[in-house]
C-alpha cells in the first residue's frame, strides 16, 4: 500500500495532519516499536480501530458499535491515542496515517 493511497482515505484536515507528524516526529522510536505492539495485542484495540476505520467516529458511535461502557471505550482510545493511531478531532475520532497503515497492511484474523 502506498503514502498515497493511505492518505487518499485519511480523514484529518491539513492543521491535524501538521499536529500528527510534528507528534510522531517528537517520538521515541526505540521505546515506540514494543509501545505500539502491546497496544494492538489487544483485540478490543483493534476492534475499535478497525471500527473507525477510515471514517469520523463520535465516542457514542463507537459506544453504541461495538456495545461498550464509556470508561472502557475512553481507556482503550486513550491508549490508541497515545500512540497515534487515532485522534480525538473536533467532529470525532479519526484514524491517522499510522492507524490506516495498520488497517491496510495487518492481517486481523
Amino acid at each position: 500500500m502506498s503514502m498515497k493511497d493511505i492518505m487518499d482515505k485519511c480523514k484529518l484536515t491539513k492543521e491535524e495532519l501538521e499536529q500528527y507528524y510534528k507528534n510522531v516526529e517528537a517520538m521515541d522510536k526505540k521505546t515506540d516499536h514494543s509501545r505500539a505492539y502491546r497496544t494492538l495485542m489487544n483485540p478490543l484495540r483493534r476492534e475499535i480501530l478497525k471500527f473507525i476505520g477510515f471514517e469520523v467516529k463520535t465516542t457514542e458511535e463507537i459506544e453504541k458499535g461495538l456495545n461498550m461502557e464509556p470508561d472502557q471505550l475512553n481507556y482503550h482510545l486513550s491508549m490508541l491515542e497515545q500512540l497515534y493511531y487515532v485522534m480525538n478531532c473536533s467532529e470525532g475520532w479519526k484514524a491517522t496515517p499510522r492507524g490506516i497503515a495498520f488497517l491496510l497492511n495487518a492481517r486481523m484474523d
